[in-house]
């Protein structure tokens, strides 16, 4: 009697061993096919493409937007040729970073500035340069 528990037993656990070597070939052929797929997909991107120019063009304008920026903090207000040339400038410098980047890329930059800038007047002077930038929407620099 014992010797047929004892193998009634081998026999359950070898069954089960089997399954697990199913279950476990399975998991392989899933991961191998993922694999595949991800190796495909990355073979497919064609890196030489890839423009680094641009993103040396995108930190040039930001910083060329951040310096009309900071010329519009401190312009004379109140000298009507300097109001106009930094307008131009925040015009040019948006639309350049606009260009180089994405419209919403340029305002996240603009809304930073904007929350941080306390005079109306500044604000104005500046909401009017990009106004100008959409209108033009061309990088003049």
């Amino acid at each position: 009697m014992k010797k047929m528990i004892v193998s009634a037993a081998i026999v359950c656990a070898l069954a089960g061993c089997e399954e697990a070597n199913e279950a476990i070939d399975k998991a392989q052929e899933a991961a191998n096919s993922a694999v595949d797929s991800i190796q495909d997909k990355v073979d497919a991107v064609d890196f030489s493409e890839l423009n680094l120019d641009s993103l040396e063009n995108a930190t040039a304008y930001a910083k060329e937007f951040t310096e009309s920026m900071e010329e519009a903090l401190t312009a004379d207000l109140t000298n009507a040729d300097v109001v106009a040339d930094v307008q131009e400038k925040v015009a040019n410098s948006y639309a350049c970073l606009v260009d180089a980047t994405s419209e919403s890329t340029a305002e996240k930059l603009l809304n930073k500035f904007m929350s941080a800038i306390g005079s109306e007047d500044t604000q104005s002077l500046i909401e009017k340069g990009v106004e100008k930038a959409k209108a033009a929407k061309e990088c003049v620099m």
